[in-house]
């Protein structure tokens, strides 16, 4: 049996106003009224939204984080010299009400707003939060600047925006951690957006959004820098999105290459996918 990040103990009241959250008219105003500041928004398409949810729920995700100290939730470790930090993409190893937020983000409502928002039509939600899901870095964790891979080879489809959820409670500017929007070159740095509690920050990703959290953060050992991440796609491609598909671009760093074209039909995170699925199924 699958176990929960979570023990029932441990684990508070299930809230099912969560798969409701963006049902609320208020998101369909605020990407009305906000589409054309994110088009044009430097350094590429992107927002800030601060208090972005509401504040109890905000408050459950928060207590109900997904912890990699806890036993059998299956955390990844991504550790080399492009980034170090701890993410959990399986939501079969989410708590409950995780398991409705990642319902509601994949929500008729919550896509809607997001294509309201950016201009990016037909969206697609990834049930698999390849690259993303819950997000931890602690102390010394970084992610260095990059931009994104451009093609998920389950979904079959071209990557078109990124969604960021901050979930760390009472965060301080001297922990550092900020996430930077950098030049359309990759050159420099354009914008630093602090990870504080309950924002969040949506931008499209092209061969053009430089981006990343390089500064290593200084957090006491039991606070982590929690951001929920969903990224979402769609059958067409950007305009700016490079025409083959690749793997994350990591900028000015030795040994990696920038132009490394992969299969359209499968890749290892992909196999990853089914062989785990499997691994407890009588072959």
């Amino acid at each position: 049996m699958l176990e929960n990040s979570h023990t029932n103990e441990e684990t508070s009241m299930i809230n099912f106003d969560i798969l409701e959250i963006f049902d609320d008219k208020k998101y369909a105003q605020l990407a009305y009224d906000n589409n054309k500041a994110y088009l044009e928004n430097n350094p590429f398409p992107h927002i800030v939204f601060d208090n972005f949810l509401p504040q109890g729920i905000a408050d459950t995700l928060a207590n109900e984080y997904p912890n990699k100290e806890k036993k059998n939730t299956e955390f990844k470790f991504h550790n080399h010299a492009n980034t170090s930090r701890h993410f959990l993409d399986d939501a079969r190893y989410f708590s409950k009400n995780f398991k409705l937020f990642a319902s509601a983000i994949s929500s008729r409502s919550f896509l809607l707003f997001l294509e309201i928002l950016t201009g990016n039509k037909s969206l697609i939600s990834d049930p698999y939060f390849i690259g993303g899901g819950a997000m931890m870095t602690e102390k010394g964790g970084f992610l260095n600047i990059h931009v994104d891979f451009n093609w998920h080879q389950r979904l079959q489809a071209w990557r078109r925006c990124n969604v960021l959820f901050y979930l760390t409670e009472d965060w301080k500017k001297e922990y550092q951690g900020n996430l930077e929007l950098w030049t359309t070159d990759g050159e420099s740095k354009a914008k630093e957006i602090e990870p504080l509690f309950n924002r969040v920050v949506i931008f499209d990703t092209t061969n053009e959004s430089y981006h990343g959290q390089p500064s290593k953060i200084n957090t006491p050992d039991n606070i982590f820098r929690n951001v929920f991440s969903a990224f979402y796609y769609a059958s067409t491609k950007n305009d700016k999105t490079d025409t083959a598909p690749h793997y994350t671009k990591y900028n000015k760093v030795d040994n990696i290459e920038k132009d490394i074209v992969v299969e359209l039909d499968t890749s290892p995170y992909s196999e990853f996918i089914i062989n785990d699925f499997l691994k407890d199924t009588t072959k």
